[in-house]
């Protein structure tokens, strides 16, 4: 047969079965493969180099090393990326040091609107929360309380808890207040009060992940599973371990760290765990079941605190946990914003593309500001996330972003 050069979707697929194979493969290696299977095929290795970054593949053994200390994402089976990006979007996992990815299923043009979801997590900045705790602002979506808005209604067992709708309220009351609503459960004031008080808005992020299991448990088990694999997807690491790569984090609020910390698991296990000392006015208790054995003797532990304290700092968005929204890496040349396109609140994300994209490439954000020089974007992403970005834009010698991206992204230049 005569040689042909391959269409780009057709190699990189069959790059992409290569690497999944041996994913210790270089690029030397990859097209000595490419060449084995398809003798007809004229591939050059600039090309195997460049489809490869394209799609976010790693291109060295080298990047295989796995770092313990570097959180990992993992691939959520019970997310349906196909159905909820309409076709659009596809997931896959990179490798074990990069983790899971969100890839284009086809070609897409600029300003496509690729996902609009709302948080499987939500916490808002502590501003925000203190406005809720006085009734100042809706207790699902943060969004300031207008009064004299005939949609205004309150949590029926406490009055205290404000929402905009009844839509709000009833999401708050199925994903967490029922845990969290004092007149339900008094017992958890005390938590609520001690992060507060140090400021500590992770410490809510993590209060809304327990929540979810518990309520998940009185549900059934199958909601519990299935809330359980959507947690366990995202990228996580200890706090400990995160605080460890900075000292500046040795200080936290008015408290040493692990004081701190040792009293939030107290305070939690008084305010969380089955079978609660005090039920709420109604004498109705707000925890009914037991957890599962196994699943009780891990999940009140600091360790398991801890990781939901990390799991929340290194993948909230505005506040917001998402099951898709946190399978996007980082690059500082993005090819997609965010946006939050309800209005008075952060609660929800929409991704729209920045550029045009060709199918199989792999969609990105960027998790720091990209009008920041090099140094500041290293140091903020080792810090806060725990990676060195080695992007075409870090290790080449072009460190401006353009003023298209830049407006693609949402800044006035």
């Amino acid at each position: 047969m005569a040689p042909i050069t391959p269409e780009a979707p057709a190699l990189t697929a069959l790059i992409t079965k290569i690497k999944e194979a041996e994913p210790g493969l270089g690029i030397k290696k990859v097209l000595s493969q490419i060449q084995a299977q398809e003798p007809t095929w004229l591939v050059s290795e600039k090309r195997v180099k460049k489809l490869m970054s394209e799609a976010g593949i790693a291109t060295a053994a080298v990047e295989l090393e796995v770092d313990e200390s570097v959180p990992v994402s993992h691939i959520d089976t019970t997310v349906d990326v196909g159905t909820l990006t309409s076709g659009l979007v596809k997931a896959k996992m990179i490798n074990k040091v990069i983790g899971k990815g969100l890839f284009a299923a086809q070609d897409i043009p600029k300003d496509t609107v690729l996902f609009t979801e709302f948080p499987f997590i939500y916490a808002p900045p502590m501003k925000r929360f203190n406005m809720i705790l006085s009734g100042d602002a809706c207790g699902l979506c943060a969004r300031s309380i207008k009064f004299g808005n005939v949609l205004i209604c309150a949590c029926p067992a406490c009055s205290r808890i404000k929402y905009c709708t009844k839509a709000c309220r009833e999401t708050a009351w199925n994903s967490f207040h029922r845990i969290e609503c004092l007149g339900m459960n008094p017992n958890i004031k005390e938590y609520i009060n001690h992060a507060v008080e140090e400021d500590w808005m992770a410490a809510i992020g993590a209060l809304r992940c327990y929540e979810r299991i518990l309520i998940a448990n009185e549900t059934s088990p199958e909601e519990l599973d299935s809330v359980i694999k959507h947690l366990d997807a995202f990228a996580t690491i200890s706090q400990e371990e995160r605080q460890k790569k900075d000292t500046a984090w040795d200080m936290m609020g008015s408290v040493p760290a692990h004081a701190m910390w040792d009293k939030s698991v107290a305070l939690l296990i008084k305010g969380l765990k089955f079978p609660l000392k005090t039920a709420g006015k109604a004498g109705v208790p707000a925890l009914t079941k037991p957890l599962p054995k196994e699943l009780e003797e891990t999940l009140f532990t600091k360790d398991t605190f801890l990781k939901f304290v990390g799991r929340y700092n290194l993948n909230n968005q505005a506040g917001g946990m998402y099951l898709l929204h946190a399978s996007l890496n980082h690059a500082c040349m993005p090819n997609t914003a965010v946006d939050h396109p309800a209005a008075g609140t952060n609660y929800g994300v929409s991704i729209r593309l920045a550029r045009d994209v060709k199918r199989d490439e792999q969609l990105q954000i960027t998790y720091c500001n990209p009008m920041w020089k090099k140094d500041a974007r290293q140091e903020h992403l080792r810090t806060e996330y725990l990676f060195t970005c080695k992007c075409k834009r870090c290790t080449g010698s072009d460190d401006t972003p353009g003023d298209d991206l830049l407006r693609a992204l949402g800044f006035n230049v």
